[in-house]
């Protein structure tokens, strides 16, 4: 099937708010620095300094904390990371006086499935000092103006925060199945809208693992349409007709090349039907398939 360009950020939003809903918070999306183009991916403010967050991931948090989502797509790179350093440093000097907002009231936190180990590599080069603090979650010490923590949200434990583990095109079963439980017993409906965003980015990304769920486990197949509506079952179909439609563009091209056939000979002999082929040649032109 061909690659899909999977929008990661709303799920990885909708995560973020579910994780932290029981905190007094402030969360802002996508909040802009400058009038330029220059933002942050997610603002999350303290609404006291002194609030407690009881969560590995916020633990870090002070009153002002600057979030960097990278999706599975996206590398995380030593330029990203000093990118994100620059962004909080325009952050605290955006305030409306001087020092209004102060450097000791910041942290960073930058986001991806996967460990980023060119970065850690580089950091550790330049004399930073990393360690794991919780699994999945490493504080970096030097070479940053606030305190930093890098999450690798593959790394979690079993179980532990099951939405971002699902955020990634390879979802462990077992915590597809923990996040579908737990979101089974959510009824605020602003809760199962974010559990619908988180949903349609995992199942676009992961639709052999949810194909198999919805044929074996009837339990968290209902659970998934109860969610999702007709969102999940339109989704695996769509999934389902691309994957047929890329079979049959394959099959196509193979006999023409192997055979060197013409497209219609070749159709022909696959008996596809008169009202497709049109549609079959457009896509056998386009270098949109393998």
């Amino acid at each position: 099937m061909p690659d899909q360009k999977i929008q990661w950020h709303p799920g990885f939003f909708a995560g973020i708010e579910l994780e932290f809903k029981e905190y007094p918070v402030d969360i802002e999306k996508e909040y802009q620095l400058t009038r330029g183009p220059l933002q942050i991916d997610l603002l999350i403010i303290k609404k006291l300094t002194d609030d407690k967050i009881d969560n590995e991931i916020g633990n870090i948090f002070r009153r002002h904390n600057i979030i960097e989502y990278k999706s599975p797509d996206d590398e995380l790179s030593i330029d990203v990371y000093y990118k994100v350093q620059a962004y909080a440093s325009l952050y605290k000097a955006s305030g409306d006086t001087v020092n209004a907002i102060h450097a000791e009231d910041i942290s960073v936190t930058l986001f991806r499935d996967t460990y980023p180990r060119s970065l850690m590599e580089r950091l550790k080069e330049s004399g930073s000092v990393i360690h794991e603090e919780y699994p999945g979650i490493y504080y970096v010490e030097g070479n940053c103006l606030f305190p930093t923590q890098i999450v690798v949200s593959g790394q979690f434990r079993e179980g532990e925060h099951s939405a971002f583990q699902i955020l990634s095109r390879k979802a462990p079963r077992k915590e597809v199945i923990a996040f579908l439980q737990h979101a089974a017993g959510l009824s605020d409906p602003g809760d199962r809208s974010r559990v619908d965003s988180i949903l349609q980015v995992s199942v676009s990304a992961n639709h052999d693992l949810y194909q198999d769920i919805h044929k074996e486990d009837i339990v968290m197949c209902e659970a998934l349409r109860d969610l999702m509506k007709d969102d999940f079952d339109r989704t695996l179909m769509q999934g389902k007709q691309q994957g047929e439609t890329t079979a049959t563009v394959n099959s196509i091209l193979s006999l023409m090349k192997n055979f060197n056939w013409s497209s219609a000979k070749s159709m022909d002999a696959l008996s596809i039907p008169e009202e497709k082929r049109a549609y079959y040649s457009e896509l056998i032109n386009k270098p949109l398939l393998p």
